[in-house]
């Protein structure tokens, strides 16, 4: 179990199990679960988090604490059910996932950057060039999301929240990563400490170089959007406070800072525009629903 204060830098050792190849954290390879990964998959008395066509996400109770683990099949539901060619060769000649998920957020940590504890990634082939299924373990960490946070606090209380999540972001960017879904649902706040951690990175990246603004604005916007999906109207409280925090983290210039903050306003206006209403209305059904 991962806890506020004892994410670990992992030390990853080659991971064999059957047709599985990878890399485990190396307190975690002598794991007896991990001998027969398959059968530990598919245990009875797993917790189903998260059951759809291109993945799985489970939650596993072990002597050792509770490990979560997120079985892909594609990259997304489209490849399955509409048998996209293109995505599924892309699938079959990239690079593992499994694996890369877990270099990245070792990388993570042994910059300062905070995620749940990389525990094994790894790539499994129906025969040598076969279809792969690819499989990221990670240990449970027990801290409220930031979208939790937003919901339970008072307003002084969420500016901070919001203030920290900005300036903690920009330290992430300027270190070349970029978030690959970057929301409030994917974040969590030590408040105690004030670290945040990253949730879902299957899709972030660490770039060898300082990579083009438009992706780290990216993860801005969404944050952004989502933050108004979550106050269900148009009122840009929520984003400023995140926003002028992050930019104020910066070296920028105060024109720069402007021209950010705008470009940043621009696309989250558009697509509430386009989205917004009809979005934080469905969620609102869902909310009400037992």
């Amino acid at each position: 179990m991962t806890s506020p204060n004892n994410s670990t830098i992992p030390t990853p050792v080659p991971f064999q199990a059957h047709s599985w190849n990878g890399w485990v954290h190396a307190d975690w390879q002598d794991l007896p679960a991990f001998q027969n990964i398959d059968a530990w998959l598919q245990e009875a008395d797993a917790k189903v988090i998260l059951d759809l066509p291109c993945r799985t996400i489970t939650r596993h109770q072990t002597e050792r604490g509770a490990l979560y683990a997120k079985y892909m099949r594609a990259k997304n539901d489209g490849v399955i059910k509409n048998r996209e060619m293109l995505s599924t060769l892309r699938w079959t000649v990239m690079p593992s996932r499994g694996q890369r998920i877990f270099s990245t957020c070792s990388a993570m940590l042994r910059k300062g950057h905070f995620c749940p504890e990389p525990v094994v990634g790894a790539r499994c082939r129906r025969g040598p060039w076969g279809y792969p299924h690819e499989l990221f373990v990670s240990a449970e960490l027990v801290l409220p999301t930031v979208e939790k946070l937003l919901q339970t606090q008072d307003a002084p209380s969420r500016e901070d929240v919001l203030a920290r999540c900005g300036t903690e972001l920009q330290r992430f960017h300027a270190d070349h990563f970029v978030h690959g879904d970057f929301l409030p649902r994917n974040a969590c706040l030590d408040t105690t400490n004030n670290r945040l951690f990253y949730l879902d990175n299957d899709r972030t990246r660490l770039w060898p170089c300082p990579p083009p603004f438009f992706c780290q604005r990216r993860n801005l916007a969404q944050f952004c959007y989502n933050l108004l999906l979550q106050a269900g109207c148009y009122d840009l409280a929520m984003p400023n406070a995140f926003l002028n925090a992050y930019l104020q983290a910066t070296p920028w210039t105060e024109k720069r800072r402007q021209t950010e903050y705008q470009r940043v306003v621009a696309q989250v206006t558009a697509r509430w525009q386009r989205f917004g209403e009809k979005e934080a209305a469905r969620l609102k059904r869902l909310a009400k629903q037992p």
